[in-house]
């Protein structure tokens, strides 16, 4: 990364940003999940955009399988 993750984490909240922390129900909603991906982290990524609701965008192909609302970039 061409900048460390504290310069990352001030130029987030100086654009506006909003951090969303990890909750239990992100979680818990991982094990409903397809196992159209096997990487926890972006597992754990759709459940957090399915669960909020938000939209999540990705270059991955298999992640953008989960749903509609996760648009492949």
């Amino acid at each position: 990364m061409p900048v460390s993750g504290q310069d990352a984490l001030l130029y987030f909240r100086q654009s506006g940003y909003r951090v969303l922390a990890v909750e239990p129900e992100h979680a818990a909603a991982v094990e409903s999940l397809p196992a159209h991906h096997q990487d926890p982290f972006d597992r754990l990524l759709v459940a957090q955009a399915l669960t909020e609701p938000m939209r999540l965008m990705t270059h991955d192909a298999m992640v953008a399988c989960y749903s509609d609302t996760i648009i492949e970039v």
